[in-house]
């Protein structure tokens, strides 16, 4: 794997691997179903880039002259949340840079409290250190937190905008929010290995255990046990208040929900507040529909992307 230098301004390495290795055939995936492909699935386009908080891991795949599509995963998956998604993008003619946020995956870890904006201006660096001067912005639940700031603290560098479950949070649901993330217990390690199926439970608790969902289920326990305990992107986004965020966003913006989302009463929040975003449903499903149906997701947002002209 390429890596990039220790200081801000010395320049990212991209691995000069072809994504083609990488990419399995329409209809075949990584993240979703009985079969564990494992790290293969991700091979090609990685590289590390120095960042204000510290060396962000990317993967960039696909070509084209059309604008690049920004990647922003969901806590705690990790860039792995699009493993079947980038390829697709790909295939589709489009560039996409998903990177771990920090934190996350390979990413450095966040040292102390972060906010939103904070972590939207890190990933202003990643674009600046990739010259990627404009880009299609999409992010998944705590990922459309940071593309939202990404968002509206840098309107002439986003094309369009995709926010799929969005934490657009009342006062009171920010509060209970906080209050039950400082009751979460760490990891324990256990000498049998059940913390990895404790993790994997307890996710599916809310995403739902099916032959479909297992893949993507250890994706995320993966990303779990990599990121370890705390999650300070959790207390950021959750300490968030997201309307005059949302109120200063400039670009065309798709509002994806899936109905049995936790997320989906605020997705509808959002375009309460700003009618001029498209709402659209994706799945009568939960989140982990992203990763089980990475085709039609990766339509959906070049779809969008083209009507508004990027």
């Amino acid at each position: 794997m390429a890596t990039g230098g220790d200081a801000v301004g010395q320049p990212a390495r991209e691995d000069t691997t072809g994504p083609d290795a990488a990419m399995p055939p329409a209809g075949a995936g990584a993240g979703f179903g009985p079969t564990w492909v494992g790290a293969r699935a991700l091979a090609g386009g990685k590289g590390y880039a120095p960042c204000p908080m510290g060396q962000m891991h990317y993967r960039s795949i696909g070509a084209g002259a059309a604008t690049p599509v920004l990647l922003i995963h969901q806590t705690p998956v990790g860039l792995a949340e699009f493993v079947d998604v980038q390829p697709a993008l790909a295939r589709l003619g489009r560039r996409s840079i998903a990177p771990d946020s920090p934190g996350h995956g390979y990413s450095d870890p966040i040292r102390g409290d972060v906010t939103v904006g904070e972590l939207a201006d890190n990933l202003a660096a990643l674009c600046d250190q990739l010259g990627v001067a404009r880009a299609v912005v999409a992010g998944h639940h705590t990922g459309a937190a940071i593309a939202a700031s990404f968002a509206a603290r840098n309107p002439a560098r986003t094309a369009a905008l995709v926010l799929h479950g969005t934490p657009f949070y009342s006062p009171e649901e920010r509060t209970s929010r906080l209050a039950r993330l400082a009751s979460v217990p760490g990891i324990t390690l256990k000498p049998d290995g059940s913390h990895f199926a404790d993790i994997f439970q307890s996710t599916g608790t809310h995403a739902g255990i099916d032959a479909q969902s297992l893949a993507s289920l250890t994706w995320s326990a993966l990303g779990s046990l990599l990121a370890g305990p705390g999650l300070p992107i959790y207390r950021a986004v959750f300490s968030n208040d997201m309307g005059p965020t949302l109120a200063a966003i400039r670009a065309p913006t798709l509002v994806l929900t899936d109905l049995k989302d936790v997320l989906h009463p605020n997705d509808r929040r959002v375009v309460e507040a700003r009618p001029d975003f498209v709402l659209r449903e994706f799945s009568p499903g939960t989140s982990y529909t992203l990763m089980r149906e990475p085709e039609r997701w990766a339509r959906t947002v070049l779809e969008f992307a083209s009507s508004v002209g990027s």
